[in-house]
C-alpha cells in the first residue's frame, strides 16, 4: 500500500477534527442550552480553542517532521562526506599498486637484467598485483553485502584444522616485534561443526590482519571457547588502540578508526564492515573493547552447531 505524502496526511487530518469538533460540540451545546446569546458565546469559545488546539498539534507535528528532516539531511551530509573521503582514500590505494604495476613492468620491458633482479622486480609486480585484487575484493564483498545477494553456504568442517591453517597462513606475515599466539577451546572431535567456513575464515582474517597493521610490538593472540550454545572468538592485540570518540563508527562502511594516521595505515575503511555484514548472515554478534596505548580485543560469537557424529565427510 502506498504511503500517503506528508502534506496530504496533514490536510486530512485537519479536516477530519475540525468536522468532528463542528458536528460533536454544536451537538453537545444544544444538551446543555437552547438560548442562542450563550449559544453564541459558547461557538466563539469554541472557535479559539479548536485554533489553540489545532496550532499546538500542528506545531508539535511540523517539529517532528521537521526533525527527521534535518537528521536525513545530517545523516545524507555525513555519508556524501564519507564517500567523498572513501575515493579520495580508494584512489589512492589503487594508484599506488597501480603505479607499481605500470612502473616496474615498463622497466622490466625497456632495460636488460639479470635473473635476480627480474625476480625481485616480478615479486614487487606480483605483490602489487594481489594488493590490488584485495581492494577489488573488499568492493565487491561489501557491495553485495549491501545489496543482501550474499548467501549462506553451511559446510561442514574442524574448527580446530581450520585454526591450524590460519596460524600457518597469519605466522609469516607478522611482524617480526610481535608474538602470534592461537589457542583452541574445544578438542578436534567437539570441533567438527556446520557454519559457513568462508565467511568465517574471513572475517578471523580481517580481524587478524587490523591487529597485525595497528600493532607495531607485542603479542596477537587468537582464541576461542563454547559458551552455551555459542561459539565465541577473540582476537586481542597490544596495539595503538582506538579512540574513544571513534568507536560508534568503526563498524561502518568506509570509516577508519586512524583516518589522521592514513599515511601510515593502508585500507579502504571496509574490512570491518565485512565483518560485521559477515556475523549478522551467520546470526552471531560482534563487539570490541579498546584503550589507547593498551591494545584492542575483538570478539565475536556465532550459533554453535556440532556436525553429526555418523558424517563421512572430514575436511
Amino acid at each position: 500500500m502506498k504511503k500517503i505524502k506528508f502534506e496530504y496526511r496533514i490536510t486530512l487530518i485537519y479536516l477530519l477534527i475540525g468536522g468532528l469538533w463542528i458536528i460533536f460540540s454544536d451537538k453537545f451545546l444544544l444538551t446543555i442550552t437552547s438560548d442562542q446569546e450563550i449559544l453564541t458565546k459558547f461557538q466563539t469559545y469554541k472557535g479559539w480553542f479548536y485554533v489553540a488546539a489545532t496550532s499546538v498539534l500542528l506545531f508539535l507535528l511540523l517539529k517532528s517532521h521537521l526533525k527527521k528532516l534535518r537528521e536525513a539531511e545530517a545523516e545524507a551530509k555525513k555519508s556524501n562526506d564519507l564517500k567523498t573521503a572513501f575515493l579520495q582514500n580508494i584512489s589512492h590505494e589503487i594508484r599506488t599498486p597501480m603505479n607499481s604495476i605500470v612502473g616496474f613492468s615498463d622497466i622490466l620491458n625497456t632495460h636488460e637484467f639479470n635473473e635476480e633482479e627480474v625476480h625481485q622486480y616480478l615479486a614487487i609486480i606480483r605483490n602489487s598485483s594481489n594488493q590490488l585484487l584485495y581492494i577489488v575484493n573488499q568492493l565487491l564483498d561489501i557491495s553485495m553485502i549491501e545489496s543482501g545477494n550474499v548467501k549462506v553456504f553451511e559446510n561442514t568442517f574442524t574448527l580446530n584444522n581450520m585454526i591450524d591453517e590460519i596460524n600457518a597462513a597469519f605466522k609469516p606475515i607478522v611482524k617480526d616485534s610481535i608474538k602470534f599466539v592461537a589457542e583452541k577451546g574445544l578438542s578436534d572431535e567437539e570441533s567438527y561443526i556446520v557454519t559457513d567456513a568462508g565467511k568465517l575464515r574471513q572475517v578471523i582474517m580481517n580481524l587478524l590482519n587490523n591487529a597485525n597493521k595497528y600493532t607495531v610490538a607485542g603479542t596477537i593472540k587468537l582464541s576461542y571457547k563454547l559458551e552455551k550454545d555459542m561459539l565465541r572468538f577473540t582476537i586481542e592485540d597490544s596495539g595503538i588502540g582506538i579512540a574513544f570518540d571513534k568507536q560508534q563508527y568503526i563498524f561502518q562502511r568506509f570509516q577508519k578508526a586512524h583516518n589522521e594516521h592514513k599515511e601510515f595505515y593502508d585500507g579502504v575503511g571496509l574490512g570491518l564492515s565485512i565483518c560485521k555484514g559477515n556475523i549478522d548472515l551467520l546470526k552471531g554478534d560482534i563487539g570490541f573493547t579498546s584503550k589507547i596505548g593498551k591494545g584492542t580485543t575483538f570478539y565475536f560469537r556465532i550459533p554453535f552447531t556440532p556436525a553429526s557424529s555418523d558424517s563421512h565427510f572430514r575436511p
